[in-house]
């Protein structure tokens, strides 16, 4: 089993990032890279793609030739998009959106512009026509900053539109200045939207409708951008540090910091998330499961929720009655673990431990035909949280051990199947089944070498040490939350022994 991650660049994040430097007046350190990441984006009429296998837009475009512009190439090397855009200028139809209208104009004249192509030695355009009144109406809604809210993509929008068609008066940009001081946020960066986190889109179109009103944002916005960029040398940006919030990427960085031996900064701020996903968010078991671990490892008291406990004690007395082929195991494990932090008493806890010692195969590992680590994983973990273990519980040590391999690391293993070079998964798997049996890998002092070898030295995990001979993309190895956590666990699990 291989863990797949697309990190591939597209055209919205590389030219985000890649402007969002020039504006601080530096370069990529990976400037050819990227440029020949632009140009596979290009599409055969001339115009450019975010993604491979899309149609070409103006929008794409734009941030294409701009992004090429900044990185020195020269444009006369790209005469298909020139042609292109001459075409787009001259067309009857645009938008009937204002905001929509003005920044199709102003994408336009600044992409002719960097062609040295003069808009008025063309046959005159219908959107020439509509510059006079748009203009007031752009300027009226700017005069109403910075009282007024306006999200960056318009704000950017506007400003582009009267800069590119005369100027702005002071009085909008002092305006603007202050809305921009007022939303910049505690990372560094800027949000599109007006969230609380930073991302790329709204941090470059702050840097940008700062730097055209001369208004110098502090440092820190810096630090947000490089805290983006990949640390491979691969070229491109990582699409952001962010994670998208759920409760197991909660829980997992809460215990990662805890075994590191710190503790997250803002714990109201956390405990008000959690308790929003629990009276809103989805109560299956996997989720509560994550939300009830991130209160204990705050040290919170659970919530009260009788039916809630009722539910899940319902859910493991019916695991119980299944028959083992048609069990959801994944299901079984969290509501076991479930039953252990609430304290719930089961009707038929010993029916449910004698169905998970039956798939016990003779090598020890426990499976329907043939042993298999996902199945003894969830099997022992099972047992365990239910007060019990393998009846077989040597043979089950010594079949868990036989996964581990001359690198130190071990192997997903089906029957005869397996997998062809130890990963992180796969050896936290094995690691806490051992540990659930008090018991220890063959080869303690090998394995935390080999855990030594995924760390980054930036200090995160990746899937596999650069020697891995896995069948899997460069992607597989970027390191990820996951991933950390089972590198962070192992590492534990073993240093406490």
């Amino acid at each position: 089993m291989i863990l797949k991650q697309n990190n591939s660049s597209n055209i919205r994040e590389i030219y985000f990032l890649t402007m969002s430097l020039d504006i601080l007046g530096t370069k990529p350190a990976n400037s050819s890279s990227l440029t020949s990441k632009i140009m596979e984006l290009q599409a055969s009429n001339g115009s450019f793609v975010e993604e491979k296998g899309d149609e070409g837009t103006l929008l794409d475009t734009f941030r294409a030739v701009t992004a090429l512009h900044s990185l020195g190439v020269d444009l006369n090397q790209v005469p298909s998009t020139k042609s292109w855009l001459i075409e787009k200028w001259g067309e009857t139809e645009g938008s009937s959106s204002l905001m929509d209208s003005t920044a199709e104009t102003s994408m336009l004249i600044s992409m002719l512009e960097l062609y040295n192509v003069n808009i008025y030695s063309q046959n005159k355009s219908p959107r020439m026509e509509k510059l006079t009144e748009q203009k007031s109406i752009v300027e009226n809604q700017l005069e109403s900053l910075p009282d007024a809210e306006m999200d960056l993509f318009t704000l950017n929008s506007f400003t582009d539109f009267l800069l590119i068609n005369g100027s702005i008066s002071p009085e909008i940009q002092s305006g603007i200045g202050t809305y921009l001081q007022r939303e910049q946020l505690q990372d560094g960066g800027f949000n599109l939207l007006s969230e609380d986190y930073g991302e790329q889109q709204g941090t470059y179109l702050a840097l940008k409708i700062a730097s055209k009103i001369g208004l110098s944002l502090n440092d820190n916005v810096s630090t947000f951008i490089y805290n983006c960029e990949t640390l491979d040398g691969s070229g491109g940006f990582r699409p952001a540090y962010r994670l998208i919030p759920s409760p197991e990427n909660t829980y997992l960085a809460i215990e990662s910091l805890k075994i590191l031996g710190s503790e997250p900064e803002d714990k109201e701020k956390i405990l008000r998330y959690i308790a929003d996903e629990w009276q809103e968010g989805s109560k299956d078991t996997k989720n509560a499961y994550y939300l009830l671990m991130v209160y204990k490892l705050l040290n919170c008291s659970y919530p009260q929720d009788v039916q809630f406990e009722e539910w899940v004690k319902r859910s493991l007395d019916e695991c119980a009655n299944q028959p083992v082929e048609s069990m959801n195991y994944e299901e079984t494990f969290y509501l076991a673990k479930l039953t252990n932090l609430l304290g719930i008493d089961l009707n038929n806890r010993d029916m449910l431990i004698a169905k998970m010692q039956s798939i016990q195969q003779k090598d020890g590992g426990f499976g329907f035909e043939d042993s298999d680590l996902f199945m003894t994983f969830y099997v022992v973990n099972i047992l365990e949280e239910l007060g019990s273990s393998p009846l077989n519980r040597e043979g089950c040590i010594s079949w868990i051990q036989e996964g581990q391999v001359d690198d130190g690391g071990f192997i997903i293993r089906r029957g005869p199947i397996h997998t062809n070079s130890s990963d992180i998964y796969s050896t936290y798997m094995s690691v806490v089944s051992l540990n659930a049996l008090d018991a220890e890998p063959k080869d303690s002092d090998k394995l935390l070498e080999w855990l030594r070898d995924c760390q980054y030295e930036y200090g995160g995990f990746k899937f596999a040490p650069e020697y891995a001979d896995l069948d899997a993309s460069a992607d597989t190895f970027e390191a990820s939350l996951e991933y950390i956590n089972w590198g962070l666990i192992s590492w534990n699990v073993l240093s406490k022994d």
